[in-house]
């Protein structure tokens, strides 16, 4: 007779088999490209309503992805932000992207595709709903790490200081998805290099030609179209 505990880890099993198989189905052809039979018949499982079982829906089965994903980002960046020179507080534009990007980098790996999923999901509407479910104690040190960038850049004007982080994001999600479908994880140097031509994006002097168009947009706005 299977004992409860051995029944419960077998359950286990096909749960993390499950949240493994949409991640990477997900980071491969996007969350709208990938059927729930699909991910059902590549973990394995013959059990037509499995995943209905364990998650409930699909978009359920992709918090539980974040959920298996975050704890150990969020602890891996929390003792990255403690060993800076300033412990987490007023951290330097190079030490707030060190603190943003390593974790995500050490994340890679042949059963972790969470930066090519966050990569495909990056310009989604359902990125901003997952991540304003999850368990706030996961998510702790990515916002305190956000705001240590933005509090970094303060002489920027808002609105330079807002694209070019944008910017930032969209580059080192790319570049790490990148990897990550290669198969292979960034070296220490060839992070060390990114870092700097994202630092350098981020503090690189306002041209002239930029505060000319930013005083005549003001004077002139566009009429906003409906």
């Amino acid at each position: 007779m299977t004992s409860k505990r051995g029944r419960y880890r077998a359950g286990e099993q096909t749960r993390v088999q499950l949240i493994e198989t949409a991640e990477r189905l997900f980071a491969l052809s996007g969350y709208e490209g990938v059927s729930i039979s699909e991910i059902r018949i590549a973990a394995g499982q013959q059990n037509a309503s499995v995943i209905a079982y364990y998650f409930g829906s699909k978009e359920n089965l992709l918090h539980a992805i974040f959920a298996y994903r975050l704890p150990d980002i969020n602890a891996d960046r929390q003792a990255m932000m403690l060993r800076t020179s300033s412990q987490g507080a007023n951290m330097t534009t190079r030490e707030a992207l060190w603190a943003i990007v390593q974790p995500l980098a050490n994340s890679i790996g042949p059963d972790n595709h969470y930066v090519a999923l966050l990569d495909r999901l990056m310009e989604t509407e359902i990125l901003g709903r997952v991540f304003t479910a999850a368990d706030p104690t996961v998510t702790t040190s990515g916002s305190a790490v956000n705001q240590s960038l933005n509090d970094s850049l303060v002489e920027l004007a808002e609105d330079v200081r807002l694209q070019r982080i944008q910017i930032v994001y969209t580059s080192y999600l790319r570049v790490l998805a990148g990897y990550d479908r290669r198969g292979t994880r960034p070296t220490h140097a060839e992070l060390s290099a990114l870092i700097d031509g994202w630092e350098a994006l981020l503090r690189a002097p306002v041209s002239q030609e930029t505060l000319d168009a930013q005083k005549d947009a003001q004077l002139n706005p566009t009429p906003s179209s409906h």
